[in-house]
């Protein structure tokens, strides 16, 4: 099981300053599958975790969920069902909308198969901090319908004064944001500046991403094998 980490290095007067105003940290990780989908909350430190090396730390142990809940901004995804779940695994949903899982699906990815005759909300989760926490949101049509998602080690951090629970759709940032690329690595170390932002010595892992930017073409990549 990989273990995955981001060092953030703060000055203590930034830290200072970040808690002083209510700033937490929020994050999202990236997936790719076909079709529409959003990025949800991933998890959040609150002000008084922060400090002058934040460390984030998570694991690659998945569970897929099912819901009822609609997709919209700012709607949190309530789980009808949740299941745990590895890579190359298939969830399905049965007639009553209760989950099993099976290990003869696409490698590096979680699929699901919905047997039932409605329409879900379904979608993949990660262990961090020691809790599964959603990572996106994708529509499923009933009746023998397919979704592949993969996860994919790409996640953006963020600050913000905002109260906002994990599992919330978000598909525009809401403060200047570092898209972090863990492709290849299992650890990256970054610096925060109230003032000047995110920056790591010029690595073109990191991207700044601005405030008010659709963060979903950056969370929700397209793959190539489309199954609807």
């Amino acid at each position: 099981m990989a273990n995955f980490e981001i060092k953030i290095k703060m000055t203590a007067q930034d830290v200072a300053t970040l808690k002083e105003q209510g700033y937490s940290l929020y994050a999202f990780k990236a997936v790719r599958a076909s079709g529409k989908g959003s990025p949800t909350v991933w998890f959040n430190y609150e002000p008084q975790k922060l400090l002058t090396v934040t460390n984030i730390n998570w694991v690659e142990k998945y569970q897929g969920y099912n819901s009822t809940s609609q997709i919209i901004e700012n709607g949190t995804i309530q789980s009808s069902n949740d299941v745990s779940a590895d890579l190359g695994d298939k969830v399905s949903i049965d007639s009553n909308g209760n989950l099993s899982v099976t290990s003869d699906a696409a490698p590096a990815s979680i699929s699901f198969l919905n047997e039932a005759h409605q329409q879900f909300t379904i979608g993949i989760s990660q262990e961090v901090s020691g809790k599964f926490e959603k990572l996106c949101a994708f529509p499923i049509l009933g009746s023998g319908a397919g979704r592949i998602i993969e996860p994919i080690t790409k996640v953006l951090l963020m600050f913000s004064t905002k109260v906002i629970n994990t599992g919330t759709v978000i598909t525009q940032a809401f403060s200047p944001g570092a898209f972090i690329d863990l492709t290849g690595v299992d650890s990256r170390e970054v610096n925060y500046n109230v003032n000047d932002g995110w920056s790591a010595n010029g690595a073109t892992w990191l991207k700044n991403i601005p405030a008010f930017t659709d963060i979903s073409s950056y969370l929700i990549e397209k793959s190539a094998v489309a199954v609807e």
